[in-house]
């Protein structure tokens, strides 16, 4: 199968018309930010994470949480759980696998055991500020383009009831879907998209209710 002309249009228009709410918090002058881009926040994020100061490390993961609760209403009291768990040993261990210069594993991520995030949901949305190039979220609202149809790529993960658990096949999964966003990108749009677009655009088709024409973008792309 290959994707029509309607599809690609239709996939393009809702990358461009991705509307997830921007936001990071500003931690050192406690304050949420004001009439940021998407690209805003994804450079604030990667900034903090990818530093070898274990302080700002912790203000890029609490904002990985920030962001991703962005639109429920008790994110601030996820953050600030987040916030009083974290230890300083899962702070530096954060620090040395952020600074490696290579993309870590979803099992890499999942062994920090970090507070407030364990299933897929979170720790790919990690990955996805760490090399938004390659790598995209899988969440539950992904997950309802594999409800809507149990043909595509989606079908390859275990699902727990209340979580996208990460295990072996899972992770090996993860990364299948992040290799099929970024052939998306380079079949259909020559490679302008990053993987996280690809994912994005697909969302938005989500958000907007558009499930059956994600699933069928996805399984003919």
């Amino acid at each position: 199968m290959a994707l029509s002309e309607r599809h690609k249009n239709v996939l393009r228009q809702a990358i461009e018309d991705y509307a997830f709410p921007p936001g990071y918090f500003n931690f050192p002058e406690n304050s949420p930010s004001k009439s940021v881009k998407t690209a805003d926040v994804e450079a604030w994020i990667k900034a903090d994470l990818t530093s070898d100061d274990p302080e700002r490390t912790k203000n890029g993961l609490s904002n990985v949480l920030y962001w991703g609760y962005g639109q429920i209403g008790y994110r601030d009291d996820r953050v600030r759980r987040f916030r009083e768990k974290i230890t300083e040993s899962q702070l530096r261990s954060a620090c040395r696998l952020f600074g490696l210069g290579s993309t870590p594993s979803l099992l890499d991520l999942k062994n920090l055991r970090l507070p407030e995030v364990s299933g897929m949901s979170f720790v790919s949305k990690i990955r996805m500020f760490l090399d938004p190039a390659n790598s995209a979220t899988l969440d539950w609202q992904i997950m309802k383009i594999h409800k809507a149809d149990s043909g595509t790529i989606l079908s390859s993960f275990h699902l727990q009831p209340t979580q996208i658990p990460i295990t072996v096949q899972n992770a090996r999964a993860y990364e299948d879907w992040c290799e099929k966003m970024r052939e998306i990108s380079r079949q259909y749009f020559d490679g302008r998209f990053r993987a996280v677009d690809i994912e994005r655009g697909l969302f938005q088709l989500v958000q907007t209710g558009r499930v059956a024409v994600a699933a069928e973008i996805l399984k003919d792309a």
